[in-house]
């Protein structure tokens, strides 16, 4: 037994019996949601900013104490925290992330403190935004200082979209009031 596919149709050949049909007919029925599921799921995992790293806001490296996970804040805020020794040759930075671009925000050293920093948030009203501790390597922390120099010549702060960041060890996501 085959199945015949024209331009917009299934159609079974006329020896299918009755049963054959019904059976098709009911793995068509249940088969649609899971697949209509599955392809909802994965359009607004494509279309937003969901992330399912499972980094928070406390890690053996460093902790973001304030503002905390999934608050609000206003424009101005103070995002505090601390930091331990990094690995050998690293260095700690805090970026933001939002409409799917970094902005370095603050180089925070190689060493072990409590920390506090005045931020201003420049995302759109009730919309989230991530702000992340890095500990950045020889080659990444290059990346962003020289992103900092062009920035304060310039006077421009553009996102970086394609920043290779793998050592994320804290952050918050916060929602601007």
């Amino acid at each position: 037994m085959t199945l015949e596919i024209s331009s917009n149709s299934i159609t079974a050949p006329k020896e299918m019996n009755n049963s054959a049909r019904r059976g098709l007919l009911l793995l068509s029925i249940y088969a649609f949601p899971i697949v209509l599921s599955s392809l909802v799921f994965l359009l607004v995992v494509m279309i937003s900013d969901i992330d399912f790293s499972s980094v928070g806001s406390k890690t053996d490296y460093a902790e973001i104490t304030s503002p905390k996970n999934q608050s609000a804040v206003e424009k101005k805020f103070t995002i505090s925290g601390t930091l331990s020794e990094p690995l050998k040759d690293h260095k700690f930075y805090l970026l933001e992330y939002r409409e799917k671009n970094y902005w370095p925000k603050y180089s925070m050293g190689n060493k072990a403190m409590s920390w506090n920093k005045n931020l201003t948030n420049r995302a759109k009203k009730n919309a989230f935004n991530s702000y992340l501790i890095i500990m950045a390597d020889k080659d990444l922390s290059a990346t962003i200082d020289n992103w900092f120099k062009r920035a304060h010549e310039t006077g421009e702060y553009p996102g970086i979209p394609d920043l290779e960041v793998d050592h994320v060890v804290a952050k918050v996501r916060v929602q601007k009031k």
